[in-house]
């Protein structure tokens, strides 16, 4: 279902920003507020916006949630989230990217495929099999997502330069995810392989760095002696190096102090108390450390919106989104959930900028991805999501501008020394903008 309007608005952009990594532009914010979802309509609302001679024309797509998915995670399975599925099953769709070249979505698929090895049934074979139809499952749901099919309309009939690209969330939640009502959310992590088909040729910029050589920030060291190195890590420096940040704490860090090594980690939008071996010996005992519960973390949040307990705890079990990497949600541990558990305990609510806010202390007692984001944000969690996450809260995408950030500190490091065995405290206190 597409429905266009026409904008009286400068543009805030002339080129395509990614639409995973990027705050939504005015003139998308502008155009959802002029558009109006069907009655009940539960589900993704595309948008993409064209400069027509200065002219912006926005037009709009809707994919509805499928049914059930709003009622309990208790109901929810993975053959019902992410089934397998063959390659003749996946809807053969036409398209053209931006260099003009015509392709189906099975043509495109099949390059896909054609990358994993062959192996014998029992020796791997089995695995790539399943992995292929999680891939051939991943890609039809692709084909449906909002974003992409705006993306090739615009391919196929232009009405001007491509400036704008996203979509929202409308209506309720599913059960097994932490999606509110109007927020920019980033497309689907699955629509990436169709994305980088169709965007071929059409003007626009790829995901940036967040952290360059141009802007490095000071990294405040908390620790340090021959063994082991603590620092407080900045928000938005990725703990070790990865694809799209290849500047870490880790790399900038070993510039001075030599070679270090891994031993617990903090997500990129995560600052705090991280900790660093210096020599294999210290890596070993504090991995033995780890493992065997020796080790207490607190960490310091705020929420957006108003915690009344005091303090409790919380059970959710989790697993990964397998179309939407690597967001999380709440399964129960028959569907494939991983047990999870978060203590918690109220600091002070106050008002932030005229909302009502929590802060809180997080004890984590399972180290699972996102654990703190989703027992916060899951509406049987806490049902207040942390302040600023671009994945799970109110803000979404809009929590990626420069004026706000995760509200989400690990303020203090527990540890037994990895050579002397004496325990360790080291903390880091926390400091969230205003927003």
């Amino acid at each position: 279902m597409f429905h266009s309007l026409r904008l009286d608005f400068r543009p805030e952009r002339r080129v395509l920003a990614d639409p995973y990594t990027t705050v939504p532009s005015l003139e998308m914010i502008e155009a959802k507020k002029r558009f109006a979802a069907p009655a009940g309509f539960v589900g993704r609302i595309g948008v993409m916006i064209e400069d027509a001679a200065g002219e912006l024309v926005a037009s709009f797509c809707l994919e509805r949630v499928t049914s059930g998915m709003v009622s309990s995670y208790e109901t929810l399975t993975e053959a019902l989230l992410w089934p397998t599925l063959p390659l003749d099953e996946v809807p053969d769709m036409r398209f053209v990217n931006g260099r003009g070249e015509t392709g189906s979505s099975r043509m495109i698929l099949q390059s896909l495929l054609d990358e994993y090895p062959v192996k014998p049934y029992f020796q791997g074979g089995r695995e790539i099999q399943w992995r292929k139809g999680q891939l051939c499952r991943a890609f039809a749901e692709s084909v449906n997502d909002p974003a992409m099919r705006l993306l090739a309309q615009h391919n196929s009939a232009p009405q001007g330069n491509l400036i704008g690209l996203g979509e929202w969330w409308s209506g309720a939640s599913p059960a097994h995810e932490m999606r509110f009502d109007g927020t920019f959310y980033a497309p689907r992590a699955c629509t990436k392989f169709l994305y980088a088909w169709l965007i071929d040729g059409v003007e626009h910029e790829d995901a940036r760095p967040l952290v360059t050589e141009e802007n490095i920030p000071p990294i405040p060291v908390l620790h340090e002696d021959r063994d082991m190195l603590v620092v407080n890590k900045p928000p938005r420096l990725s703990s070790v190096p990865g694809i799209r940040e290849t500047i870490s704490c880790m790399s900038v860090l070993e510039r001075t102090y030599g070679q270090l090594f891994v031993v617990h980690r903090l997500d990129l939008d995560t600052s705090g108390v991280i900790a660093f071996a210096r020599n294999t010996k210290a890596l070993a005992a504090l991995n033995d450390a780890f493992r065997s519960d020796l080790v207490m973390k607190r960490y310091v949040a705020r929420l957006d919106g108003v915690v009344f307990s005091d303090q409790g705890s919380i059970a959710l079990p989790l697993n990964v989104n397998r179309l939407d990497r690597p967001r999380q949600c709440v399964l129960s541990e028959a569907a494939g959930g991983k047990e999870s558990s978060t203590d918690y305990e109220v600091i002070s609510r106050d008002v932030v900028c005229g909302r009502q806010t929590t802060l809180v202390s997080l004890y984590p007692q399972t180290g699972r991805t996102h654990q703190l984001r989703v027992h916060c944000a899951h509406a049987e969690g806490l049902g207040c999501p942390i302040d600023g996450d671009p994945f799970y809260s109110r803000l979404g995408l809009l929590g990626e501008g420069t004026a706000t950030r995760l509200c989400l500190h690990a303020a203090s490091l527990t540890i037994p020394h990895p050579v002397t065995g004496g325990i360790l405290h080291i903390e880091a206190p926390h400091s969230f903008p205003d927003f």
